[in-house]
């Protein structure tokens, strides 16, 4: 009888917990179980209701004419950022965010929902939470360390 006998592998490529989605001025990023849940595609449609004040995520081929770069093949963080202006611009007027510090950002995140009769992650601007937060990565006027 082997000690394995009844267990199950858990998979780290499962997407499990919360759906989120950060939107800041700069960019939008979907969490790893976002994008664990929405099968890791090369592309994406990116939908907005504007009465239901709602976005989605939804899957494509390369072919739709709407198609948005997302998961690089081979890449090794799990979440996705997208940094498109056309994608900014078409949230911007859903976000009130407030002016912050040169260190700071100002940020808000929306839990999701998957609907998975049309195969897409619907996010509800009524979940999203708004905050500030430090800034990451270099600061402004810093130069990079060198390995001497």
């Amino acid at each position: 009888m082997s000690s394995l006998q009844g267990f199950e592998v858990v998979s780290p490529n499962t997407a499990s917990g919360r759906f989120v989605l950060t939107v800041t001025r700069k960019y939008v990023r979907l969490n790893k179980n976002a994008v664990l849940e929405l099968g890791r595609p090369e592309f994406i449609e990116f939908l907005i209701n504007p009465s239901s004040k709602q976005f989605a995520f939804k899957p494509c081929e390369e072919s739709n004419p709407n198609a948005i770069p997302f998961f690089v093949p081979g890449k090794t963080t799990a979440s996705v950022t997208l940094s498109m202006q056309f994608v900014l611009d078409a949230m911007e007027p859903y976000f009130d965010f407030p002016e912050v510090a040169d260190d700071q950002e100002a940020y808000a995140q929306l839990k999701g929902t998957w609907i998975a009769s049309d195969n897409m992650l619907v996010f509800n601007l009524g979940t999203a939470e708004q905050g500030v937060m430090k800034k990451r990565g270099r600061k402004k006027g810093q130069k990079a360390a060198s390995n001497d």
